[in-house]
């Protein structure tokens, strides 16, 4: 039996993702797939399930609809046996027109091949376009907690983010961001700069955030770290009954799935990057951007 170090199995993984990307989703050498997916693969995506022939189906269908669609990884953090990245995927829609999406993944590598993934799809795109099948909200089976080994500083970083999403996001303690994120930290959201950097404007962010949904709580439901990264699945629920962003109050509900990759500091938050499933501010009755 050969014993992997931390190292080398996440240098593993992440390859066999990489390579997956490269093969299925730039390629299109669909018939290749077989040798990526493990036999008892699960597929949690709720626009990919086996009625579609899993994420090789889903993709087909895509690529379909949306003329040389591929997907290009923008941040990837592989963790043990778990790697969670960001992607952009792009093509063209019918009418010629540019297509852009914005999705977050995460896999499980067993044995050298891909065992399960979870995914945040910025479904208001898709609705955009008219795809069906966005019912529901599409929350997903949850695996909460670090796996495997790790520093003593890794731990520490996902304490830190767990604590930020635990006492500030949950608990509305903004006077506690301090602790959390360094005064100058810098945010990054592809579709809107709603949040410019630096900590005052985080905290009159949310300040009217939390205005608009009094009952705004937080559950990190996956939670990836490595070196100065940590990746976390986040499912944000509440009641708009303020107002916020043009809208409001709707007294409807917000179940919004989001994934957040930070970059730890000097035990704080420097820079943080995410990607958020806009359909569900929506539904809840406020504009997207």
């Amino acid at each position: 039996m050969i014993t992997q170090s931390p190292a080398e199995q996440r240098a593993q993984s992440a390859r066999l993702v990489r390579d997956w990307y490269e093969t299925l989703y730039r390629e299109h050498r669909f018939d290749e797939a077989g040798r990526f997916l493990d036999a008892g693969h699960i597929e949690h995506d709720p626009l990919a399930g086996p009625a579609a022939g899993g994420p090789v189906g889903r993709f087909r269908n895509l690529a379909g609809q949306f003329p040389g669609l591929r997907a290009d990884i923008d941040h990837l953090v592989a963790d043990g046996d778990r790697v969670m990245l960001f992607a952009t995927w792009t093509g063209r829609t019918p009418s010629d027109e540019e297509f852009r999406l914005h999705t977050a993944e995460l896999y499980r590598v067993q044995d050298g091949r891909i065992a399960e993934h979870w995914n945040v799809v910025d479904r208001d795109v898709l609705a955009a376009h008219g795809l069906p099948g966005l019912d529901g909200d599409g929350i997903q089976p949850a695996a909460p907690g670090l796996r495997g080994p790790h520093t003593a500083t890794e731990e520490a970083n996902a304490q830190l983010v767990l604590g930020a999403y635990r006492d500030v996001f949950s608990e509305h303690r903004l006077e506690l961001a301090d602790s959390y994120y360094h005064q100058d930290y810098r945010h990054h959201n592809v579709r809107t700069a709603a949040v410019p950097d630096g900590l005052d404007a985080f905290k009159a962010f949310f300040a009217d955030n939390i205005a608009a949904f009094p009952d705004l709580v937080t559950t990190v439901d996956h939670i990836v770290a490595a070196d100065d990264r940590v990746m976390v699945f986040v499912t944000w629920t509440g009641t708009l009954t303020g107002a916020w962003s043009g809208g409001g109050p709707s007294h409807l509900p917000l179940v919004m799935r989001t994934c957040d990759q930070f970059r730890i500091e000097r035990g704080k938050v420097a820079e943080h990057w995410e990607v958020v499933d806009y359909l569900a501010l929506r539904r809840a009755g406020l504009p997207t951007p």
